[in-house]
């Protein structure tokens, strides 16, 4: 992981403590997707996935959330920060506004709709253990047939390991997660490299996996 750059997402405050989203969506304006979201939507491409209903949690800076726009998709676009909605709504094109539903809320807080598509760039991480189980059964439960997850997950070895406040997941936990998918895309990466606020290990698993469409 050594080549991610400063715009991956770490928004520590200087102080190690709190988050400071405001200052990192205002570093990321401008920014191209990230390159498992990129990778993520080839896949649904391949796979013949049509535009349907998408779900973004932590959309941020809102980069993602405008792409699947743009490509047709239904938005339900999530993130518990205020000035991400902010952000996110001056970009929106005025023909796409009507596809795009915006929830400032924590992720676990929100009751999702069926999905085709699930996007969760690094945020699925910071809820706390129970939420993420909760959650990720619920992203289980709701995957439409055909549809596609994409997702990056914290692993035990990064720096940020054993906040309380965040999950960190083994190998063998990433594939008992996606057990019964089938899985597109399953890297590991475990490596210092730099962040937004200096240098960072970084234990990622990057998950691209799809439910097995209705045959």
């Amino acid at each position: 992981m050594a080549d991610r750059d400063e715009h991956e997402p770490t928004p520590r405050a200087r102080d190690d403590t709190t988050p400071d989203w405001p200052a990192f969506y205002r570093h990321n304006l401008g920014r191209q997707p990230r390159p498992l979201f990129t990778k993520g939507m080839d896949a649904a491409r391949a796979a013949g996935v049509a535009p349907g209903q998408a779900v973004e949690i932590g959309f941020g800076d809102g980069t993602e959330t405008l792409a699947l726009l743009a490509e047709g998709w239904r938005v339900l676009a999530v993130d518990p920060t205020p000035q991400a909605e902010e952000v996110l709504l001056p970009r929106v094109p005025p023909e796409a506004r009507a596809r795009l539903d915006v929830r400032i809320a924590p992720a676990q807080a929100v009751q999702l709709p069926q999905f085709d598509l699930l996007y969760a760039g690094y945020a699925l991480s910071f809820l706390t253990p129970a939420d993420f189980r909760r959650f990720w059964a619920d992203v289980r439960g709701l995957l439409r047939p055909g549809g596609i997850v994409i997702v990056n997950l914290f692993g035990v070895r990064d720096t940020w390991a054993g906040d309380a406040f965040m999950t960190f997941v083994e190998r063998d936990e990433v594939v008992r997660m996606v057990a019964g998918l089938e899985v597109l895309a399953l890297d590991e990466e475990d490596s210092d490299g730099d962040s937004f606020v200096g240098p960072k290990h970084w234990h990622v698993f990057d998950v691209v996996a799809r439910r097995p469409p209705l045959r």
